[in-house]
């Protein structure tokens, strides 16, 4: 007898004795409940999904190690929408089981935030320079051909590349948060604070975050050195008024603000040219959104 007529009869036994004890064979729950979230999934157009359809697959590997129980399709993309994009990314990061490769992080970015680093590092955008840990960090992997003279002049991807290649253990959303800060000028815990809030902001020649019903706009240029703040289209149509509330006005001026004609905006330009610091740009989110939350919650 060969060896194909010899597994053929053990299935055929193991299948009897099956069927005679009335046993039936299952797979482990999560693996039943993966299976699941994955032809929901694919039956789910894209459309439909707060994030990408990778990106809720792994997050429910981490959620499911969490709960330590049954997690429905319905249960597990509600959990997952409810989130802010700081829990998301962590969670995402928690399922991935591996150093973060620096290449990695512009498309998990995106996925999340759908933050182009990449745009932002062709355009030279954001911070100008970098703090001392990050220049020690990029001199420790500078190749052969390199010196510290160079680092100006490298894209901020290939400075990423280079101070994670040095920070040499795994790197967790936390801290790859901070680093992206330090070299982009993208503050992604402020940024996923922003959502509900009824402000969008505009910066680095794109939209870091938008949402339909928000109602004024910060925007800075490519190097942060200056901040425009002017009322949404919904703002308007909403409340009639073309400029911001008068109340509004005299609480930014009092930061430094002033109205500029040209842009019809709130305009605010570092005295000495450089990137205005997250310190200021919070305390000017946080006027925004009190003054939202105290005279216009109900249009959000």
């Amino acid at each position: 007898m060969n060896l194909f007529s010899q597994a053929l009869k053990r299935i055929l036994i193991v299948t009897t004795i099956v069927m005679l004890s009335g046993t039936t064979l299952s797979l482990p729950a999560t693996t039943v409940q993966a299976e699941s979230l994955k032809h929901e999934l694919y039956q789910t157009e894209k459309g439909e999904l707060k994030y990408s359809k990778e990106i809720i697959r792994e997050v429910f590997k981490t959620l499911r190690r969490e709960t330590k129980g049954p997690l429905s399709y319905d249960e597990a993309i509600l959990l997952i929408e409810n989130m802010s994009k700081v829990e998301v990314m962590d969670h995402y990061l928690a399922s991935y089981g591996k150093k973060v490769d620096a290449k990695e992080i512009p498309r998990i970015v995106n996925q999340i935030y759908s933050i182009d680093l990449k745009r932002i590092s062709e355009l030279g955008a954001g911070n100008q320079t970098y703090p001392d840990e990050i220049i020690q960090g990029v001199k420790e992997s500078l190749p052969g051909w390199l010196d510290e003279e160079d680092i100006p002049s490298l894209s901020k991807l290939e400075v990423l590349d280079l101070y994670l290649t040095s920070y040499g253990k795994k790197i967790d959303g936390p801290e790859i948060r901070r680093v992206l800060n330090q070299i982009f000028g993208i503050n992604l815990d402020g940024i996923s604070s922003l959502e509900g809030t009824g402000v969008s902001l505009y910066s680095k020649d794109q939209w870091i975050s938008q949402y339909d019903q928000d109602l004024f706009i910060v925007q800075t240029g490519l190097t942060d050195v200056d901040v425009w703040i002017y009322p949404t289209d919904y703002f308007t149509a909403q409340t009639g008024l073309e400029q911001l509330p008068e109340e509004l006005q005299n609480r930014l001026k009092k930061m430094g603000y002033r109205y500029n004609e040209e842009v019809g905006a709130l305009y605010y330009a570092d005295p000495e040219g450089n990137s205005v610091p997250d310190q200021f740009k919070g305390q000017t989110l946080g006027i925004l959104i009190q003054f939202i939350q105290n005279n216009y919650q109900g249009l959000l």
